[in-house]
């Protein structure tokens, strides 16, 4: 996910995902909930970035927080349709920020009933200790994908041991994703490796395009013609 910044944004994170062997990344700005979050209108123009000429794929898309304990997002759904990677993750500083964290994990469990989220953000996390082998469990019940975030790793390896083990018992599906939040971070899996005996390639949504647009149900022609023939590069879901 990125913040706001200028124009040039988009080609940089191009560049160095095509550099890295990505074949596509998905641009996962901070919803409106959060402070200073881009705006509604933000989101609503994301679909100009397919109309730039770029070295690599770029997928419309947001991390959204809960806005409260239904499980609704702070985007509205007219927006959320228009995107082609719709996440949500508790942080902090939005309604998540003031309750408990079982009524987080509550507000998630509900959330993933919602068909237009398709994936949950680190639930394992340092700021709080949520019940993540329920979320694991309805992960795997609304075929919702629970992230693996390599920036949330240091003093968490442990219970991430523990996670992986719940996605594999439960068969939930798994994105793995580098958390970049500028250019030169885009594609960077070096945390990865401590976990690779834990995990299961054809469970992981984003280990190729192909399996990302099957997975987040991506109608746009021009990312299903780079599709084929089925590309062998990963992608980066929460860039």
């Amino acid at each position: 996910m990125l913040t706001c910044t200028p124009i040039p944004w988009p080609a940089a994170l191009a560049q160095a995902a095509a550099a890295r062997g990505l074949a596509a990344f998905a641009v996962t700005d901070h919803g409106p909930g959060l402070p200073q979050g881009p705006h509604l209108y933000h989101f609503l123009n994301q679909h100009r970035l397919a109309k730039m000429a770029l070295p690599c794929c770029v997928l419309t898309g947001v991390e959204d927080d809960l806005a409260g304990p239904n499980g609704a997002p702070y985007l509205p759904d007219s927006a959320l349709r228009q995107l082609d990677v719709v996440l949500l993750g508790p942080h902090p500083y939005a309604w998540c920020g003031t309750v408990s964290p079982q009524a987080i994990t509550t507000g998630l469990l509900r959330a993933m009933e919602n068909p237009r989220i398709k994936g949950i953000t680190h639930p394992v996390n340092a700021w709080q200790m949520l019940d993540v082998k329920q979320i694991v469990q309805q992960a795997f019940a609304t075929n919702t994908a629970v992230e693996l975030n390599l920036t949330k790793i240091t003093g968490m390896e442990q219970r991430l041991r523990q996670f992986l083990d719940w996605v594999n018992e439960f068969n939930a599906p798994l994105m793995i994703n580098s958390d970049a939040h500028c250019a030169d971070e885009v594609g960077c899996f070096d945390g990865l490796v401590p976990f690779l005996d834990q995990i299961e390639p054809a469970r992981v949504v984003n280990r190729t395009l192909a399996t990302v647009v099957a997975f987040f149900d991506i109608q746009r022609a021009d990312v299903c013609a780079r599709c084929a023939p089925p590309s062998t590069s990963t992608a980066e879901i929460n860039a």
